[in-house]
Parts: C-alpha cells; structure tokens; sequence
C-alpha cells in the first residue's frame, strides 16, 4: 500500500512539473507586426490561450475588417476577457485585440491604460499605411521619387569619381615638385602611392554611404517599407552619434598625436639643417666631418622619427585594444625577422662611419673590389671603380673583409703604388734596381718628392722578389699610372736584356726568355 501511494505521489509530482514546463513554453513573449510594423507584444496566456496563437488570432480578425470594410478608427474600452479584467482595442465595430495586466513589461512603467492607447496609435498607423499602399497616386508618387533620388544618386557617382581623380592629379603635381627625405629615403614617392590608395578608399567609402541613403529614401516613399527605412536611418544616426562622442573624448589623444608629429618634424629638419652646414663646411664640429655628415644626417633624422612615432603611438584612441596589440605584435614580430638582415647592415654602417676608416673619395680596396667612394650611406657605400663602374658594397660586407684605404694616409705625400717583380739570381740586384727605378722616371703622374724606392722583398728559392713603390701625384689616375708603370718596366728589362721570372719558374731555360727588339 505504501508503495503505491509512493509511486501515485512521484506521477503527480513529474505532471506538474510537466504541466509548468508547458505553461512557461506557452508564456513565451510574441509580437504582433503589421506590414513590417510592430504592434504590440503579447506576455500573457489568456484564457487557455498563449501569446503566439493571440497574435495569430488578432491577424486574422485585423485581416478579415479589412476585407469587409475600409479603414475604421481605432479606439480602446475596458472590459473583462474571461475572468481577467483587460482593455479592447478595437477597429470601429470589430475587436482588433486584447490587452491584460500580465502583457505588461516588468521592467516599463507604463501602466495597462498607456499600453493599451500605445497599442491602438500603432494600429491606427499601419492601417492607414495599409490603405495608402493601395492608392495609385501614393505609389506613383513614390515610384517617381525612387527614380529621381536614382538620377541624383548616378550624378553623385560620377562627381565622387572624377573627384577623385583630380584629387589625386592635384597632389601627384605638388610632390613632384618637392622632397620630404627621412633617414636618407625620400617618402614622397611612398606618400604619393598612400593618398591614391587613401583617395580611393574614401570614394567608395563615400559610394558606399550614398548608397545607404538611397535604399533608406526609396523604402521610405512607400508607406509599406516605410518603418524599414526608418530603422535603417535610426541605425545610421545611432553610429554617426557613437562616432561623434567617440571622436570629441579622442580629441585630446589627436591633438596629442598632431603636436607630437609637429614637433618630431621640427626637431627632424633642425637637426638635419645643423648636419648640412657640418657637411658643406658652414659649420666646424670635433665629432664629426663633413664626409660622415650626410649619412650621420640620415641616421639622425631616422631615429628622431621612430621615437616620434613610438610616443604618437601611444596616443592613439585603440593602442589599448587587444585586437590592435595583437595586430601590433604580429606586424612587429614579422618585421624583426624580416629586418634582421637590414638592422645588421645598419649597425655596421654604423660602425664604418665613426671608425673613419675612409671618406668620400677615398681609393679604397675592399676584398677584390677597388674604387673611389662616392657615396656612404646607412646600409652601403657606393664605390667608382676604374672602368666606370658603380658598386654598391654591402656594410655587413665592409666589417668583415679587409679594407685597404690607399689615399687616407697620402695626402702629404701621395697615395702609395707598389708593383711587384722576379728576377733570377744572376742578374744583380743593383741592375734591377736602377731598371725599376729608369721605369718609374720615365711615367707620368709620379711624385719625384718622396723619390720612388726599390724593396728586396722576398728570396725566394729561384728568384728574387723585388717591390718598387712610388707615390702618386693625382690618386685619381691610379690605375693609368700602373699601366705606364708597367709598360715602361717591360721595355727598360727587354732592352737590358734581362728574364723577368714567372711565378712557376724552378730553373734556367737553355736560353733567355725575353721579347725581340723593335
């Protein structure tokens, strides 16, 4: 016995909580929208009857007054809708709807009465929309102003275009007069491609905005889209207003950013004015020399304008935005490992300026490159060769690799030739000497103060290796020097009738090697 009514108690405990289920399913809210305009919303189960089968009874009462009669004022009456007391709404003779106290928002103030009139100024509204909708007049008028607000949008289409296009012409013209040069890069051919780009973006973001305006106009000259257009340009307001409060509280940041910027700029070009007249002799400073002032111009500039830029950035409305640091550190972390190689150029370039190994031109040889410098900048140097060559040397490269500066200690005295010979030990070396040294006599462009001197560089096992140097009166003409040199060496040793020794040489040949007389 105990056990069945155990059971009996557990049923009846599982149907209601069944029956709740269904009534909290049954309470759900729902709205009743008449041509895209909503009515009223329904909370309460009246009757045995829930809010959605209430909204599809009331469209089919509202439905049917239409079919049987035109439009009728809508008015409200208290009466009592089963046992709960309500409000009517209804449509001349015919009842529209009814409202109770549980179809009231619990979070509103609003009592049954003002819902209720709310209701029937709604309903009011979307029949005399319904019965606009029906005239020809009203839908012509609305068909001839969707086809002038097109005509105007098509107008406005072809000015954004083609001014955008002037735009664009009108700044290509101003740049190409002028240059804005940072850390020895002139930017205006970057800054030129930025404002095409930027123009280009703003017509379409302006297309982009006349288009909203078109659809919102053309839904709002019918009475059936009418509450569309009126959301879409509700929507609109709503941003333009968010991005006015946001733009006036940015306000201090973005005039923080422009004064930043502004003063980055000045500090730039004074610094950059002072570097110049270092580097056309206006100005004399112990730490610096003029051949070092162009680059030093450049790295100065550079590093100016990323610490401008590092405390703009700061500024910025979003910085603090994990989106925008996470862009932030992915672009950083792609840009470290893209410019390992650019910063390791850069501290070398660095390296090379203030060791003042060289200056501009310097005849230098670097590795088996040998040239005059033209030019010495923050990533490479840039050197003439003999043949009128320009090469452009890596500074990486230049810490590295050997670098032989001919000209920086020549100045007083001529920048340094040597030339090097063998010749067997049957030929005295005093001979040798006075043929080398006739040779040199005998060539332009040598300096007879130092006079030319002749080294016993090396014994070797079959020859002797002698070095003749001389200092040049013009280093420029170095490599026409050598040649004479040369040429002049060969002709007092064939004349002589002395065997210059090859580097292979392990013996006497039977018979002299030397070229027949002319």
């Amino acid at each position: 016995m105990t056990r069945t009514v155990l059971i009996v108690v557990v049923l009846l405990a599982c149907f209601e909580a069944s029956a709740q289920t269904e009534d909290v399913k049954a309470g759900e809210p729902a709205v009743l929208s008449l041509w895209n305009r909503p009515i009223v919303t329904f909370r309460a189960t009246v009757d045995g009857v829930p809010p959605a089968q209430r909204v599809h009874n009331s469209r089919e009462r509202i439905d049917e007054h239409l079919e049987a009669h035109t439009a009728a004022p809508v008015t409200t009456r208290v009466t009592t809708i089963g046992d709960v007391k309500g409000i009517l709404v209804t449509m001349g003779p015919d009842v529209a709807f009814g409202l109770v106290e549980g179809d009231l928002d619990a979070e509103s103030s609003m009592s049954l009465q003002q819902a209720a009139a709310r209701a029937a100024l709604r309903l009011q509204e979307a029949l005399q929309a319904h019965e606009q909708q029906h005239r020809p007049l009203i839908v012509a008028r609305g068909v001839g102003l969707s086809v002038l607000a097109l005509l105007v949008f098509v107008v406005l289409i072809k000015l954004i275009l083609v001014g955008r296009e002037w735009a664009i012409h009108a700044i290509d013209r101003r740049l190409q007069l002028r240059h804005w040069v940072i850390g020895g890069v002139d930017i205006l051919p970057t800054i030129s491609t930025i404002e095409r780009a930027t123009f280009r973006v703003l017509a379409w973001v302006a297309i982009a905005a006349a288009t909203y305006l078109l659809v919102i106009f053309v839904l709002q000259a019918f009475p059936y889209t009418e509450p569309l257009g009126d959301r879409l340009g509700t929507y609109l307001r709503g941003r333009l207003a968010d991005a006015g409060i946001t733009a006036v509280r940015a306000s201090p940041n973005i005039l923080g950013i422009v004064a930043v910027i502004y003063m980055t700029r000045t500090i730039s070009l004074w610094v950059s004015r002072v570097i110049a007249e270092v580097e056309h002799g206006v100005r004399t400073v112990t730490w610096i020399g003029p051949w070092q002032a162009r680059a030093t111009r450049r790295i100065a500039s550079g590093l100016i304008w990323v610490l401008g830029l590092a405390v703009a950035y700061s500024l910025l409305p979003w910085s603090n935005n994990p989106i925008f640091q996470g862009m932030s550190l992915v672009i950083g972390l792609g840009a470290s490992l893209a410019s390992a190689g650019l910063v390791n150029q850069w501290i070398s370039g660095v390296v090379v300026l203030y060791s003042r190994s060289f200056r501009i031109g310097d005849y230098v040889k670097i590795g088996n490159v040998e040239g005059y410098v033209t030019e010495m900048g923050p990533l490479a140097t840039k050197l003439h060769t003999i043949r009128r060559e320009e090469i452009t040397v890596p500074n990486a490269v230049m810490t590295s690799d050997n670098l032989v500066n001919y000209s920086k200690l020549g100045d007083e005295q001529g920048a340094l030739l040597s030339v090097s010979i063998q010749i067997g030990y049957d030929v005295p070396w005093r001979r040798v000497e006075a043929l080398l040294l006739e040779a040199a006599a005998k060539t332009e462009g040598v300096r007879r103060d130092p006079e030319p001197r002749v080294l016993r560089w090396e014994l070797s096992d079959f020859s002797v290796l002698y070095q003749l140097h001389i200092r040049l009166v013009n280093a420029e003409y170095r490599a026409t020097v050598r040649s004479e040199l040369n040429s002049n060496i060969l002709d007092a040793f064939m004349t002589a009738q002395v065997q210059i020794m090859t580097p292979h040489f392990e013996g006497q040949p039977e018979k002299p090697v030397l070229p027949a007389l002319q």
